[in-house]
């Protein structure tokens, strides 16, 4: 496999980011847009089409890689073909990507949930690809989450498992963008906390909350809420260890301590409490970007590989 390269692209509700990645894994010419223009129109994928088309041009004259890995904030179907449900870019909804792509391109293309990419990174970054049980959680917008089995990425019967941000939370009743109520991620997310930002500290950006509010009950609060989501997923997998990453942890001043604190509270004892190993990702745009080579070298390899 020599000489390939991947297009990876992270494609969000904000921004998309491209690269090139190579079997080592290295990234090149990485670029991010805003994606705005392309969600806002009668029809995203000729956009996005477009947009591969004008990278390719200007950093592959015109010529185009071995395939394209396109990483999305949604639910994918078994097959990792379409995409079914986007909660918060609703023009991303039951659309076969993979396929659309590969009949403009006639290359091969691959589509995953974009945390399954950062979780493919931080596996790579913190050298834990022999590990048998790997939970990711990436704390932003929503409440991200990806598992690792064996090396394997968990899909589940409809391709639709590790949705850690749609299981129902006793006592919360806010509408989620998924349709239903009481949702982890109506708790346990950014847009929580630009909720209680809104309600409780208007005078405060949100970048400043934790730097200003940090031991506020409101804020201590949140972290808790933060904290039960990740301890559940953890009594029931018992990992080998835990990533913890997203904009959310990555915050000025975010309390840190206190989160390992509230998780390890509501852990089973003596164990998995006793010896949880909680790593942190590295706070980088390209990850997701190299996380997609990483899967599309993995499919390239093996077409079981899901």
């Amino acid at each position: 496999m020599a000489n390939k390269l991947i297009l990876g692209m992270d494609i969000g509700g904000t921004n998309m980011r491209f690269g090139l990645v190579d079997e080592r894994y290295c990234l090149s010419h990485f670029v991010i847009e805003p994606t705005q223009e392309v969600f806002c129109c009668a029809d995203p994928m000729d956009m996005i089409k477009e947009r591969i088309r004008a990278y390719c041009d200007e950093h592959l004259d015109g010529k185009l890689p071995d395939a394209i890995s396109m990483g999305f904030p949604s639910t994918i179907d078994k097959t990792r073909r379409i995409v079914t449900s986007t909660p918060n870019v609703r023009a991303l909804q039951n659309i076969a990507v993979a396929d659309f792509m590969e009949r403009a391109f006639k290359i091969p293309v691959y589509i995953n949930r974009d945390v399954n990419f950062l979780m493919l990174y931080d596996i790579l970054h913190h050298h834990l690809e022999n590990q048998k049980i790997v939970l990711g959680f990436y704390l932003g917008t929503g409440l991200g989450n990806a598992i690792s089995i064996g090396g394997n990425l968990l899909l589940g019967k409809n391709g639709v498992a590790a949705e850690l941000g749609h299981i129902p939370m006793l006592g919360a009743t806010d509408l989620c963008g998924c349709g239903n109520y009481g949702c982890a991620e109506t708790v346990a997310s950014g847009v929580r906390l630009e909720k209680i930002q809104s309600d409780l500290f208007p005078d405060t950006s949100i970048r400043e909350m934790f730097t200003r509010h940090r031991d506020e009950p409101a804020i201590l609060e949140f972290i808790d809420g933060l904290s039960i989501p990740i301890a559940t997923e953890v009594n029931i997998f018992d990992p080998d260890y835990v990533i913890i990453g997203g904009g959310i942890p990555q915050m000025p001043d975010f309390p840190m301590q206190y989160l390992e604190e509230s998780i390890h509270r509501h852990l089973r004892k003596p164990y998995p409490a006793l010896n949880l190993e909680i790593l942190y990702s590295i706070p980088k745009q390209e990850n997701g970007v190299i996380g997609a080579g990483i899967y599309a070298f993995k499919r390239l390899e093996s077409e079981d590989y899901r």
